[in-house]
């Protein structure tokens, strides 16, 4: 828990001054006095118990730093421990007791004396470990847990990926460090202080991502999207060297979204984020988009307007979709795919004959599948003519039909 500044001391001593000589100190923000160590002044500034009363006049980020230093402290110390026992288990592994020894075909049997445990011995066995019969018996341990995580997935239809989920392991893990008798959290628990700790860990999370857009710039980004519902929901996020933060989406169903709406937007979260702090925005190429960056630029000075290239990209291949050889091409692998999709017996040939690939290939722009899906028909061409030339299709339902000729 020792967090160091460049003069070799804790950092924490910069929030208490000297009193009556070196024997006690006293908080800078409420004037307590202490007269332990400086880990008990870290639990008074992050208002936890440790010896102190909770400082109440300490600056939130303050408390908030040191609560996350303290919570990290124990967690490692956590660590430590469960690796410790993993030692000793791994280790040691036997029991506290010395069998009883017997002789086969001798009446004489030595009676099992007591065994002294010395400091040492649970790191030491002087017994062979039964490897063999505890490795089968963890076994099939883990394969009933493992049914029981896999119930609850499917129960839930939650995606199979849920176990790559950054959080997972740390979670598994924190349940098995706590041992027989875990009481899982309620749900009154996960939306009340479950919920308020995290939104308080997130808070303390964004302090360093504040910290590194004053100290080396940021970007923010603009990105329109509509979802299920026909909600035109309109993200914020800000980039720089500490990573991507979501700062914000604002419903915008009901507003007209010119360049002036745009602008007002766009103003509002430089505005936040910080002037100074801000080097570009990044938008999307449309007209009222464009139009609020410029007049963005001219308003502050010191930032830029930048097209995502993204856009840009897709905008170009829009301009070459207009090319009449493009143009027909693409007429033409529209015609195939629609009639091959909207059939299921012909999709199902298809995918006979391709080996079960698709030759649509969706991405995240109209005009970018478009040409990918004219590569994957390219890809599969030889395939495609395998199909329409094969008994399976020359017999079938759909070979008159005027939409396949």
């Amino acid at each position: 828990m020792n967090e160091k500044g460049e003069d070799g001391k804790d950092k924490a001593w910069k929030y208490t001054k000297k009193v009556d000589g070196e024997r006690y100190f006293r908080c800078v923000f409420c004037d307590q006095t202490c007269s332990g160590t400086i880990s008990r002044l870290k639990h008074h500034l992050a208002g936890t118990p440790g010896g102190m009363k909770a400082c109440n006049k300490v600056p939130s980020n303050v408390k908030k730093e040191y609560q996350l230093i303290l919570k990290v402290f124990k967690d490692d110390k956590n660590k430590r421990t469960v690796m410790l026992h993993e030692i000793g288990e791994g280790i040691g592994g036997g029991s506290n007791e010395s069998p009883v020894n017997e002789e086969c075909g001798s009446n004489r049997s030595s009676v099992s004396q007591p065994k002294t445990i010395g400091p040492l011995d649970k790191f030491v066995s002087s017994e062979p470990r039964q490897t063999t019969m505890n490795g089968a018996y963890k076994k099939e341990l883990r394969k009933d847990v493992c049914r029981r995580i896999g119930r609850f997935i499917f129960s839930r239809v939650l995606p199979f990926n849920t176990v790559n989920d950054p959080f997972w392991l740390p979670m598994v893990e924190g349940i098995a460090s706590y041992g027989v008798g875990f009481k899982p959290p309620s749900m009154h628990e996960l939306r009340t202080w479950i919920l308020k700790e995290e939104v308080e860990d997130m808070d303390t999370y964004l302090l360093v991502h504040q910290k590194a857009w004053k100290q080396y710039g940021c970007s923010i980004m603009s990105d329109g999207w509509t979802d299920g519902k026909s909600r035109v929901l309109i993200n914020f996020l800000v980039n720089s060297p500490a990573g991507t933060w979501f700062l914000k989406s604002i419903d915008a169903s009901g507003s007209i979204k010119n360049g002036s709406l745009m602008f007002k937007y766009l103003d509002d979260v430089v505005r936040e984020v910080g002037e100074d702090n801000v080097v570009q925005i990044i938008t999307n190429n449309a007209s009222n988009y464009k139009n609020a960056g410029t007049r963005l630029m001219e308003k502050r000075e010191k930032l830029w307007w930048t097209p995502c290239v993204a856009h840009c990209i897709d905008l170009m291949l829009e301009d070459i979709s207009k090319i009449t050889v493009f143009d027909q091409t693409i007429k033409s692998a529209k015609q195939v795919v629609k009639f091959i999709y909207g059939h299921s017996w012909v999709l199902s040939l298809m995918r006979e004959f391709t080996s079960n690939k698709e030759i649509i290939r969706p991405a995240i722009t109209r005009f970018a599948t478009s040409f990918l899906t004219l590569q994957s028909i390219y890809k599969q061409k030889q395939a495609l003519q395998m199909m329409f030339n094969s008994k399976q299709w020359c017999e079938g339902p759909f070979v008159k039909r005027h939409e396949a000729i």
